[in-house]
């Protein structure tokens, strides 16, 4: 059955808005020494990571709308790769979100 999938954004933006810091995501190891084993990477253009969060989004959607309608098991594995790439696409989400913080000019004073 196929399953509508929602647009990515434009690929063409007029800005060019890159990631500003990266956002590390996936802990590994003992948590005293803080370690991640993926970032996202800063440079990036803001509109090809928010291509990508929607590409990420959009992989769960089948797998998840066939469980709902019965015509699958959503397995064990099914969650751990749901888990995984709903971290992916926090960490891009995130980025994204600090990226347009810091690229917002601060408000003026009447009177400045």
């Amino acid at each position: 059955m196929l399953i509508a999938s929602h647009p990515s954004p434009p690929g063409n933006s007029e800005s060019n808005l890159t990631i500003a810091e990266g956002h590390r995501f996936c802990p590994t190891g003992d948590v005293s020494h803080d370690r991640h084993l993926f970032t996202v990477t800063p440079g990036t253009p803001a509109s090809d990571a928010a291509r990508s969060l929607c590409e990420l989004l959009d992989a769960l959607d089948e797998p998840i709308y066939a469980t709902a309608m019965n015509e699958r098991e959503f397995t064990a594995r099914d969650a751990w790769l749901a888990k995984y790439t709903l971290d992916a696409a926090k960490a891009v989400a995130c980025a994204i979100a600090r990226t347009l913080e810091k690229s917002r000019p601060e408000p003026q004073t009447i009177g400045e």
